[in-house]
């Protein structure tokens, strides 16, 4: 029987066990497999983040527009209205 204090130091032992070798493979493709994971959720987000830039995007580019027929509209209805008070205007003098 060994002493108690040989019992409890640490050793080397130059064996590996087939569980050791298993669970290393295992621990090596969960990583795997959560990286490919993550890359993916990653390629994901690139992709809902550039589709949301180009639908602000076109957002952006109708407003414009709009802003434009309707700047266009009042310039009409400004004219318009000189024309009648004018017109009015020429009425009342004769």
């Amino acid at each position: 029987m060994k002493p108690d204090n040989e019992r409890s130091q640490w050793h080397l032992d130059k064996t590996i066990s087939i569980g050791h070798i298993l669970s290393t493979i295992i621990i090596g493709f969960s990583l795997l497999s959560w990286a490919l994971a993550v890359d993916k959720r990653v390629e994901q987000n690139a992709q809902h983040i550039q589709f949301l830039y180009d639908n602000e995007k076109r957002i952006e580019e109708r407003v414009e527009a709009t802003r434009d027929e309707i700047r266009q509209d009042l310039r009409n209805i400004g004219g318009k209205l000189d024309r009648l008070i004018e017109r009015q205007l020429r009425d009342k003098q004769n």
